[in-house]
């Protein structure tokens, strides 16, 4: 039996569940423009709401609204933050 990956999409990620952020896959662009709005490695997120369109983040203090092919791109860690 394999182990489970602990590292997952964003999108995969159940409201409320802690994880930290391990990297931003995607295109350089998007990469670029999330970290620009905060997405960095190792930032404590977590999903506030899903609409099933897009995602409401928690990344600190600020609550940021994601579509799903941006929060698809961004590769988070659900271990115990």
């Amino acid at each position: 039996m394999q182990p489970r990956d602990p590292h997952v999409p964003l999108v995969f990620v159940d409201q409320g569940v802690r994880t930290r952020l391990i990297r931003i896959g995607g295109s350089q662009r998007i990469a670029h423009r999330l970290a620009e709005l905060g997405f960095v490695s190792g930032v404590e997120l977590s999903v506030v709401a899903d609409n099933g369109e897009a995602l409401v983040v928690a990344v600190g203090d600020a609550r940021l609204a994601l579509e799903y092919a941006l929060a698809q791109a961004l590769i988070v860690a659900m271990e115990d933050v």
